[in-house]
């Protein structure tokens, strides 16, 4: 009995097992970048993500003021999570307000869907091949496309990583 080795790890306590390096960073970095090249596409065009948060329709009445504060504020949260995320630095934090941010885009998308609305999402992916790919519309694509980062974001925020990784 006393050569058995009791591994007491994240897997034999019942939680999921740890995420390879490989899987953890591609998730990391492909997020930084897609917040970066989204974030900056709406910081210098805050009007334009004004627009977008205004065609959505959800802040109206007395929440209209807010939609000149979030385009400012929102695109710098996007660029600076996705930065902190790309060079590794601040990780946790920085994937969770972009959780955050992500969810509030879910949430916004299927209010435009649910309401027959066809308009752009405001993602800031309206350059070339970005917007071939990642599409501009508030459709099922950018619904999809938003639960796999939000998919990414959960590896990143919560798997148990392997020992080699460090954060």
């Amino acid at each position: 009995m006393s050569n058995l080795n009791i591994d007491k790890s994240s897997e034999s306590a019942g939680n999921p097992p740890a995420v390879p390096g490989f899987i953890y960073h591609f998730c990391r970095i492909a997020l930084g970048l897609v917040f970066i090249i989204a974030g900056y596409d709406k910081f210098v065009r805050p009007w334009d993500f004004g627009i977008a948060i205004y065609v959505y329709k959800m802040l109206t009445g007395p929440f209209a003021y807010l939609i000149s504060p979030m385009a400012v504020i929102m695109p710098v949260l996007e660029f600076v999570a996705g930065f902190f995320l790309l060079i590794n630095r601040v990780v946790r934090p920085s994937a969770l307000i972009i959780l955050a941010l992500n969810i509030i885009f879910v949430i916004a998308i299927l209010s435009a869907m649910i309401r027959g609305m066809d308009i752009d999402c405001g993602c800031g992916f309206d350059v070339g091949l970005i917007s071939e790919i990642a599409g501009t519309q508030a459709d099922l694509k950018a619904l999809i496309r938003d639960f796999v980062l939000i998919a990414m974001n959960l590896v990143v925020l919560f798997a148990p990583q392997s020992k080699s990784v460090k954060n």
